[in-house]
């Protein structure tokens, strides 16, 4: 599985569980901090697309951790000032870098996230549309 998907699913999905799933893993292994979960600014960067070009909008909040398990390591870093998060993810990160059994577990979970975010994106993309104005029929009425 690629980071982005995990930590894309991970990010978007309800924080509770999150840290649950964490928690659950912590409990079955030694966990070993390696950076503690601490606040940080990150800067904010996006695309201009008249001129298609990068500009740095400002800073955001965010909470970084790193753990290891094993000897190998996890990080996980998330918007928003929750270290408790970012510590479970850097703890789920850590379990699928070593390979360990319970990541099946996490691949589960995270389908299930995944089909909850495409659900809700749906119903937020249906709310959308169900208020844009068609302005070429508004002209025929005329």
């Amino acid at each position: 599985m690629k980071k982005q998907k995990l930590f894309r699913a991970m990010n978007l999905t309800d924080r509770d569980e999150i840290i649950e799933l964490g928690r659950q893993l912590g409990d079955t292994h030694a966990v070993q901090t390696l950076k503690k979960p601490q606040k940080m600014l990150v800067m904010m960067k996006f695309r201009e697309s008249a001129q298609n070009s990068l500009f740095y909008a400002g800073e955001a909040l965010a909470c970084e951790c790193m753990v290891s398990i094993g000897g190998v390591k996890g990080f996980a870093a998330c918007l928003g000032d929750d270290t408790e998060k970012a510590y479970a993810m850097a703890v789920i990160d850590a379990v699928m870098n070593a390979d360990l059994p319970e990541k099946s577990l996490i691949m589960e979970s995270i389908e299930k996230w995944e089909k909850a975010i495409e659900y809700k994106q749906a119903l937020e993309a249906g709310l959308t549309m169900s208020t844009k104005v068609n302005f070429t029929i508004m002209e025929e009425e005329e």
